[in-house]
């Protein structure tokens, strides 16, 4: 099997730095070398201002045309690009969780947390293409980001109502995302016109699943153009529903966990998968932000972190799960906390190869997977 990943770029924050005093600019008047110096700057300027427009006009054409890639739904294969591998904890490198899958002409996403939205146009997915959304449960850093990629898909030419699936109550999520950017809708049809914002495209369509009360139930719930999609039940107690998503195109496969404790279902429904994309939570680490939460008076902190350990798997019961599954690749998502050094990275990845032999990816925001169709 041959999976081709391609490296992320990396999200940045820059600060502005402060001239020192002497540096700052002052109030003057102007006279004579000054004056004569700032004429020829101007003139230099000036004689300079064709090819500036030229260059200007250029950078304003690639970042057009590089904007949106329209043609990885209608290559062969599935194509996965991580578009937030983050968790409910600050993280300047990552969004909040968010998977895209590309297969067959078509385009969802697996949850939209908070910033996963930039993150996915910044990796030039055709984003006016959005087939449909799936949602895995309602925790905020799974949905954060609905309302954006409603719009957002609109704006960038999305003309029907963009479908959003998941566990019973999706369909209330929804129509509180509608109603909260219904002004917004409505500004921008009347700006821009019907025929470029039509209204009847702006709004989302929440589809409820009902799955039976088995721990492993299973429903599926997209089936167009060869790709099918199967949601599957999984243990994030005390949050229910929750789901994860099986993809299967062209022979290849690829399994999102969701939100969930170690289970029994995820490793049912990835069984032969080409690659799991499963959430990771470092317990030790977990545990370590805890007592220091606890020594620097920040209780409320504390007992959080350590409710969270209940109802996550830690890194090296996922990677049980993916070699009891027959997993060609484990890839980790919703990284808590989000390992973003050597040490973390380390730490976060101790006792995974003493129990899966298979390859073993950290993820991170803007990471793709190429798995082309078996012959």
């Amino acid at each position: 099997m041959s999976v081709v990943a391609s490296s992320p770029w990396r999200r940045t924050t820059r600060r502005r730095r402060s001239l020192p005093a002497a540096a700052r600019i002052r109030s003057h008047h102007v006279h004579g070398w000054r004056a004569r110096r700032w004429g020829c700057a101007a003139l230099a300027v000036a004689l300079a201002a064709a090819g500036c427009d030229r260059v200007i006009d250029r950078q304003i054409e690639r970042g057009l045309t590089a904007r949106a890639d329209r043609s990885v739904p209608e290559a062969p294969g599935i194509h996965v690009v991580l578009c937030g591998t983050g968790s409910p904890l600050p993280d300047k490198d990552r969004a909040g969780a968010c998977t895209a899958v590309l297969a067959g002409g078509e385009f969802l996403l697996v949850d939209v947390g908070p910033g996963s939205w930039e993150t996915a146009t910044l990796a030039g997915l055709p984003t006016g293409d959005l087939s449909a959304i799936l949602l895995t449960h309602f925790h905020s850093d799974h949905i954060g980001d609905l309302g954006e990629a409603i719009t957002q898909s609109w704006i960038a030419g999305r003309t029907h109502p963009l479908d959003v699936y998941g566990p019973p109550g999706t369909t209330r999520v929804v129509n509180g995302f509608d109603e909260a950017y219904a002004a917004d809708e409505s500004y921008r049809n009347i700006h821009h016109g019907e025929t470029y914002m039509p209204a009847a495209a702006a709004p989302a369509v929440g589809h409820d699943v009902e799955l039976t009360d088995a721990a492993d139930s299973d429903a599926v719930v997209f089936d167009r153009n060869g790709l099918r999609v199967t949601m599957f039940r999984v243990h994030h107690d005390p949050v229910r529903p929750a789901v994860g998503y099986r993809f299967d195109y062209g022979g290849r496969s690829v399994v999102v966990s969701g939100d969930t404790a170690k289970s029994a279902s995820v490793t049912k429904h990835a069984a032969g998968a080409d690659l799991l994309i499963h959430e990771a939570l470092q317990p030790e680490l977990m545990k370590r932000v805890a007592t220091v939460a606890d020594r620097v008076g920040q209780q409320r902190l504390a007992k959080m972190a350590r409710d969270t350990l209940g109802y996550h798997t830690s890194p090296v019961e996922a990677a049980e799960v993916a070699r009891d599954a027959g997993v060609a690749t484990l890839v980790f998502t919703h990284e808590v906390p989000g390992p973003n050094n050597f040490i973390t990275r380390r730490l976060f990845l101790a006792g995974v190869s003493g129990v899966y032999t298979g390859t073993v990816v950290l993820g991170e925001d803007g990471m793709r997977f190429d798995l082309p169709p078996k012959s």
